[in-house]
């Protein structure tokens, strides 16, 4: 199963999502969207409401920089319709699940684990981790491709990750914190 990272402008029915995080953003394919997580604001034109963005269905442990959960297509638009609509779209950064996988990973998962997956090897995204701007300086990231590479170090006062380039359908996994330097260890022996 493949689900797709949502952003502003993706619609489920009437419902349009009016908001997403201004550092996170996918360009694959064009328009560059601000990707949204769980609970940010929507419009729905079918019940003239505002309304928000609730999950449904399986996700990988992760978080954007304001602590909420991705916001994933198959998720829902909580207005005033009923039943809820469900959000489609199409864009090469998702999350991929096994065919056993039915519900959210809790074995061999860390806590602070982001996945990303891309299907172009012309991705051009990159993550900016957002926060207390000089707080950020210094914080551990480790960054492993499903192919092997490895990319480790901590934030610097650009505040941004490098860039992870792949060809075809890949995904790639950010540790954060403690998270990071264990897994920079364990590679490292």
């Amino acid at each position: 199963m493949r689900r797709v990272f949502l952003g502003v402008g993706d619609k489920a029915n009437e419902a349009v999502i009016t908001e997403g995080l201004p550092s996170v953003t996918c360009s694959n394919p064009p328009p560059r969207v601000h990707i949204s997580t769980l609970y940010m604001k929507t419009w729905c034109n079918a019940c003239k409401q505002d309304g928000y963005i609730a999950p449904r269905g399986p996700r990988h442990p992760g978080t954007g920089p304001n602590g909420q959960q991705w916001a994933l297509s198959g998720d829902i638009n909580i207005c005033g319709c009923s039943p809820p609509p469900v959000f489609h779209t199409e864009r090469n950064m998702a999350q991929t699940f096994d065919s056993d996988e039915g519900a959210p990973r809790t074995a061999n998962a860390v806590r602070n684990t982001t996945r990303f997956a891309s299907s172009s090897s012309a991705c051009d995204e990159q993550i900016r981790p957002v926060g207390n701007g000089s707080a950020l300086v210094g914080y551990p990231y480790y960054i492993e491709t499903e192919s092997g590479e490895m990319y480790s170090g901590r934030i610097d006062s650009s505040g941004l990750l490098p860039r992870v380039f792949t060809d075809g359908e890949s995904s790639y996994w950010v540790y954060w914190g403690d998270e990071a330097l264990t897994m920079r260890r364990e590679k490292s022996v």
